[in-house]
């Protein structure tokens, strides 16, 4: 990409669809804004507010249902503790289930820093790609790597 597609605002604005991602949930409307404002405007722009839009979409997924699987887990054992009564040990798999609610955050963390990381890769005017969905974005139709003819007369 030129130079000039990489301005300080185009850069800004790309940064800030990536580092939306602390707002778990809510940043996908960054991502999405940047994108439809900017896609006559900043092909750079546009396609970082669009991968940072699907990034954290498909994230919010995965997330939601790491949630569900542990709130399953963790009832599932809550049931098998009120069977054993009230002064009995707390069986193994209740430890299981209740500690298993780090890997949810722990993966919310991760894919915070991964999406602080291309914010800063893009406000530094470098190429960001997330690993599968940059690619992804690119060979789906969803985004062309070079504009139209017509737009390239403009």
């Amino acid at each position: 990409m030129n130079q000039e597609n990489k301005s300080t605002e185009n850069r800004l604005l790309a940064a800030l669809a990536h580092g939306s991602v602390v707002a778990q949930g809510i940043g996908i409307l960054v991502g999405v804004l940047v994108y439809i404002t900017q896609r006559d405007k900043s092909r750079y722009a546009a396609f970082q507010g669009l991968q940072a839009a699907v990034f954290q979409l498909v994230n919010l997924i995965i997330v939601i249902g790491m949630w569900v699987v542990w709130g399953v887990l963790y009832g599932l054992s809550i049931i098998q503790l009120i069977r054993l009564g009230e002064n009995a040990e707390p069986p193994a798999f209740f430890w299981i289930a209740l500690i298993s609610m780090v890997i949810p955050i722990i993966y919310m963390i991760l894919i915070s820093l991964y999406g602080l990381w291309g914010a800063v890769r893009t406000w530094q005017g470098k190429d960001f790609r997330y690993l599968i969905i940059g690619r992804w974005l690119e060979k789906s139709g969803l985004w062309k790597a070079e504009p139209p003819a017509e737009q390239k007369e403009r």
